[in-house]
């Protein structure tokens, strides 16, 4: 399918904030369907001058090089990393015990509805009504956006955006009150600036590996892809701080023995690493001492700091090694 460069962009963007992974404001979030089975959010806004941004932003400034797409960009007015401030993901089995899923961009900062469309419309879109259609007509895989308001960005599958336009015009879509995913919200942080959540369980379903966690090389990574298997939520979240990146995880069971296991190897693994690192970068054993691992009655919970200075440093040994 010829995909519009506007899409691929979002689609960049989104997989590295899931990767990481405030809450987003209402708009974004009330359009995340009930019966979603993986939920992210990033805050760009609020970590542009962050450790966190060299990562966020590779993508997008990739494009800058990259004739086709710098020429889109100019003429729809848009610049991803100073007009998006939130980006939300979520992605939505099609029916109840299919393979099959819908994925849901939405994105808020500021759009030049008009703009954007006309140079979508340009470069092959067809405009219909409320959205533009970004793949030819009849595709089962069509692809398309919206732009409702001036600070509102809908993207995804064709079905995705109908339906979320739909759910806006109604109200919402009661995520949060009404989706199994959304009653686990309060366990993340509230300030956090990135979150990913995961219903592990209906996820594995899926044919794109959305409930598949790593490969599990060694002892190790075997009993964890053991004790996964009866982990029925999990989430990851980041909190940029200025002078550190607060990090957290947690994974639901109702199995105290999956969770004692959890508890085991991730402590186990945090100090195998720590022996690991301690000769070739001997400053990440006070880093990786800052993690520490709790377990209650129906999760397991991993929380620690990096500091910004390692942060930099580790994104110079990366920009070094290239």
């Amino acid at each position: 399918m010829n995909r519009i460069p506007f899409l691929r962009s979002f689609v960049a963007l989104a997989v590295v904030a899931l990767a990481l992974p405030l809450f987003a404001k209402n708009d974004a979030l009330s359009l995340v369907p009930a019966n979603a089975v993986t939920v992210g959010m990033v805050k760009l806004a609020d970590i542009r001058t962050s450790p966190l941004s060299g990562v966020l932003f590779e993508h997008t400034d990739k494009m800058s090089t990259d004739g086709e797409a710098q020429k889109f960009l100019s003429d729809a007015g848009l610049s991803p990393t100073k007009d998006v401030d939130v980006l939300v993901v979520a992605t939505t089995p099609r029916t109840a015990l299919g393979s099959e899923a819908d994925v849901l961009v939405v994105a808020e900062g500021r759009f030049h509805a008009e703009r954007l469309t006309n140079a979508l419309v340009a470069r092959g879109a067809i405009k219909k009504n409320g959205y533009v259609l970004l793949d030819k007509e009849g595709d089962s895989e069509n692809a398309a956006v919206a732009f409702p308001t001036a600070s509102l960005a809908i993207a995804g599958t064709e079905r995705s955006v109908i339906a979320a336009l739909a759910a806006r015009a109604s109200g919402g879509t009661g995520f949060r009150t009404r989706g199994l995913l959304g009653a686990e919200l309060p366990r993340i942080d509230a300030n956090a600036t990135a979150w990913a959540l995961v219903d592990v369980t209906r996820a594995a379903r899926l044919g794109n590996g959305a409930g598949h966690v790593g490969n599990g090389k060694g002892q190790a990574g075997e009993a964890l892809r053991a004790a996964m298997k009866s982990v029925s939520t999990m989430a990851i979240w980041a909190k940029d701080k200025g002078d550190s990146l607060e990090l957290g995880a947690f994974g639901l069971s109702n199995d105290p023995e999956t969770l004692e296991l959890l508890e085991d190897t991730l402590r186990g693994g945090l100090s195998a690493l720590r022996l690991a690192v301690k000769e070739k970068s001997p400053e990440m054993v006070s880093v990786l001492r800052r993690f520490d691992v709790s377990r209650k009655s129906d999760s397991i919970l991993i929380e620690g700091s990096i500091p910004a200075a390692q942060i930099r440093h580790m994104l110079a040994q990366k920009a070094a090694a290239k």
